[in-house]
């Protein structure tokens, strides 16, 4: 990003943003869903974080996860909260416009949590793909793997942010906190994680059948292993219903791009602006995501609960058969 630039106050670019109810709309939904996803994502990660259920990697994974759209809310409640004082404010009309730093940071807050949760499911994926082939020696390398895949996905979309805001221009005193980034670098982007969220579908769809074949064969050797195909068993599910969750989001995501493309709106017009806040639907992400997951997990714990409870049943019974026909035998 370069350094700001003081420019003169063009009165009817202002005007525009200003007057525009269906961008302050935008931002009022916007900042009302941010808020209520806050405490949800705050309870959500305690709850990741003290959950002794999963592997520790797959632990640091979803935090960073939920950390990150957490501070893409955050940055939104900065940002909206802002514009809308200003919009409400009794300030003369250049005084209505925006702050660089408030920009600065909202924006970067927004742009990280939007790339940095897009490749939580390719992460994933790669961390269950180690855990199937050194499922022998995986539960004693503990959290050496996820500290490597979770810094690697927060120094990826950290650079993602810096080439992105690297060849932006930004007055000191913006209309509207927007930065045009080059073109094809953010297109490239976007077709890079949604290529990439798609291939990490088919390979957790490929690990349960891999762990579902090693499960029925005597290719278990030792404690570890069996202990890390049952994992697997579990958490690829849980998995492939987020991998599928995260893809109807990207699908309507690039849909809404394709249509903003279609309507040929100025990028300065504040009905482009007000598009770009929703099609960044990232609040309503979290909380359908959350909400959907949460009862997915109940209902692959419970059913795994009750196929245990049947199996020791069975167990028993077969064990006081046996137990019966030693007894006869025995007489």
């Amino acid at each position: 990003m370069s350094t700001p630039n003081s420019s003169g106050c063009d009165e009817r670019l202002v005007l525009d943003v200003q007057n525009s109810i269906f961008l302050h709309a935008s931002e009022l939904l916007m900042l009302i869903l941010s808020c209520i996803s806050v405490p949800i994502l705050v309870i959500t990660l305690r709850k990741v974080i003290k959950d002794s259920y999963y592997h520790i990697n797959i632990k640091m994974i979803t935090a960073v996860h939920c950390f990150s759209i957490l501070l893409h809310c955050i940055g939104r409640i900065v940002q909206h909260s802002s514009d809308l004082y200003l919009w409400l404010a009794p300030l003369p009309v250049c005084d209505k416009r925006q702050f660089f730093g408030i920009c600065v940071v909202s924006r970067s807050l927004f742009t990280f949590g939007v790339y940095c949760s897009s490749f939580t499911t390719v992460f994933m994926a790669i961390e269950r793909t180690i855990a199937t082939h050194l499922s022998r020696k995986y539960e004693n390398r503990k959290s050496k793997y996820g500290v490597l895949l979770v810094g690697s996905q927060i120094l990826v979309s950290l650079l993602i942010i810096f080439f992105l805001f690297s060849g932006g221009d930004l007055p000191d005193r913006p209309v509207y906190c927007m930065f045009y980034s080059r073109k094809n670098f953010s297109t490239i982007v976007e077709i890079v994680t949604f290529t990439s969220n798609i291939f990490s579908f088919a390979q957790c769809y490929r690990l349960y059948n891999i762990n579902m074949t090693l499960r029925t064969t005597n290719a278990v050797t030792n404690l570890s292993q069996k202990y890390q195909i049952e994992e697997n068993k579990t958490l690829i599910p849980i998995l492939l219903s987020f991998t599928s969750l995260d893809f109807v989001f990207m699908v309507i995501y690039f849909m809404s791009l394709l249509i903003m493309d279609m309507l040929r709106i100025e990028k300065t017009d504040s009905t482009y602006f007000g598009l770009f806040e929703l099609t960044q639907c990232v609040p309503v992400y979290a909380i359908v995501v959350i909400f959907v997951m949460s009862r997915v997990i109940k209902r692959i714990h419970h059913e795994k609960t009750v196929k245990l409870n049947a199996e020791v049943q069975i167990k028993d019974e077969a064990y006081f058969t046996y137990l019966k026909q030693q007894w006869s035998h025995s007489k």
